[in-house]
């Protein structure tokens, strides 16, 4: 059981700590080195902390030193890093059998002054049985008082794993100057016993993650909505790649719908898949919103769900709503792309049509032949398309982005008929079972594209 006699103020999901006392990383780095590029493997320094570095050995309740307190970048231990021998540690003095809660922390000095965008922190974590407290995670501060979580531990695992495409600039501490960086564990066991952080092969540099790409692609015959299914992601960069594909996460407006998305994707390839769509409490706790904007007049929640868990994410909890594998059931969760509990989180987006031309591809079997098909063209018009099997794009042209990735084959052009109907039959190779094509179209008449399709060969 664990025991604390100070009190946390959570204020706009950052940690407020108006008296010094409550700030328990008080001994600060004297150095900075440049952001940007920043990459540190603990390798150099023989145990010794640099400038720009500072370290926390502390007792959880009183924040005063604590000689079982273990914070070393060592790797002293001797359990072993991610690469090379040196190591972030963080947790009780391995061996110790004096069970108490302590508090460890490294803070690091970096300078955004010359990164001139977003940066963001990829880096090597181990957690050999932590559970979560206040304090657990990555940190962000600009003057070492009031710190931001940019995430807890919760995609730590019990073997080396990255923590990758974190954005450290987005948290509402600047990082646009001199900034402090911190890794913080809080437990009451030994490093490697039942507790303990491990971290190693730091980066920062201004490199974004590039977008979910599109996994597959169906219209909704009842609406004429187009969706695609994206690789695994966070809800945040789901959402983010929804926007730049021309929607958002997809707004379920009824029970029709959202069977359709569910049994559509939610096993889609053979595997079960947790499906993000567009819902969201994170402006207002509890008033969930749909990101298009449209009022919620359905909702299908599992049992006891939404919860806020803060197991997780103890700052902001959990925000962002998935639909289960199966029947689809509803779950709020933090901003993750791994899960213990629910595997494979896949965003599902929604563009709507638009009354603009709609692709669409049927009868793709292996030997056999396929007929592509777009309506609602240019009458007695043009229309240029092609495939890829390498993926969905994008790539930016003057008239929008074509979904396709390159190399990519254009097809004979097809002529629209005098109601804008257009097709095309094409023989399908044998023997290519199973692989996933993409296809894209463009009405020449209107300098318009058509939706993305993604298909199965059968």
């Amino acid at each position: 059981m664990k025991f604390t006699s100070l009190s946390v103020l959570l204020v706009a999901g950052a940690l407020a700590l108006p008296a010094a006392a409550q700030n328990p990383w008080t001994n600060l780095p004297t150095g900075f080195q440049t952001a940007n590029g920043y990459a540190d493997d603990f390798e150099s320094y023989g145990g010794v902390v640099p400038p720009h570095m500072a370290t926390h050995a502390l007792d959880a309740v009183t924040y005063l030193p604590d000689v079982e307190a273990w914070c070393d970048i060592a790797g002293g231990s001797g359990i072993g890093a991610a690469s090379g021998v040196a190591c972030l540690e963080m947790g009780l003095l391995p061996g110790s059998t004096n069970y108490h809660d302590v508090l460890n922390g490294l803070v690091v000095g970096l300078d955004g002054t010359s990164a001139g965008a977003d940066l963001w922190l990829d880096f090597q974590v181990i957690d050999h049985g932590e559970e979560t407290d206040t304090w657990d995670g990555v940190w962000v501060s600009d003057d070492g008082l009031t710190w931001t979580q940019v995430s807890g531990w919760g995609a730590a695992t019990s073997t080396w794993g990255a923590m990758d495409d974190m954005n450290i600039s987005n948290t509402g501490a600047s990082t646009a100057g001199q900034f402090y960086l911190l890794f913080a564990q809080d437990d009451n066991f030994p490093y490697g016993y039942l507790d303990g952080i491990g971290v190693d092969d730091l980066n920062v540099d201004t490199t974004p993650p590039p977008p979910p790409a599109i996994l597959h692609t169906e219209v909704n015959p009842a609406n004429g909505h187009t969706y695609h299914l994206l690789e695994v992601s966070k809800w945040s960069e789901a959402q983010a790649a929804a926007v730049t594909y021309g929607g958002n996460l997809a707004t379920l407006d009824d029970l029709a719908e959202h069977d359709w998305v569910a049994l559509t994707f939610g096993n889609w390839g053979g595997v079960q898949r947790s499906l993000w769509i567009g819902l969201t409490d994170e402006n207002v706790e509890g008033t969930f919103e749909w990101v298009d904007g449209t009022p919620v007049s359905f909702t299908n929640w599992a049992n006891n769900e939404p919860n806020n868990s803060t197991a997780n994410d103890p700052v902001n909890g959990e925000d962002y709503v998935f639909l289960y594998p199966g029947g689809g059931k509803w779950n709020d969760l933090h901003d993750t792309d791994t899960s213990t509990w629910f595997a494979n989180l896949c965003g599902v987006v929604e563009i709507p049509g638009s009354g603009g031309p709609l692709l669409n591809v049927t009868g793709l079997v292996a030997g056999s032949t396929a007929t592509i098909a777009v309506s609602n063209a240019t009458p007695s018009g043009l229309v240029r398309h092609g495939y890829s099997p390498f993926g969905g794009g994008p790539v930016i042209t003057p008239y929008g982005d074509l979904l396709l990735s390159p190399p990519y084959t254009e097809l004979p052009a097809m002529s629209a008929d005098a109601n804008g109907d257009a097709s095309l039959s094409i023989p399908v190779p044998a023997g290519t079972t199973g692989v996933v094509v993409w296809f894209h179209a463009f009405d020449v008449g209107s300098l318009s594209f058509t939706n993305g399709i993604s298909r199965t060969i059968g």
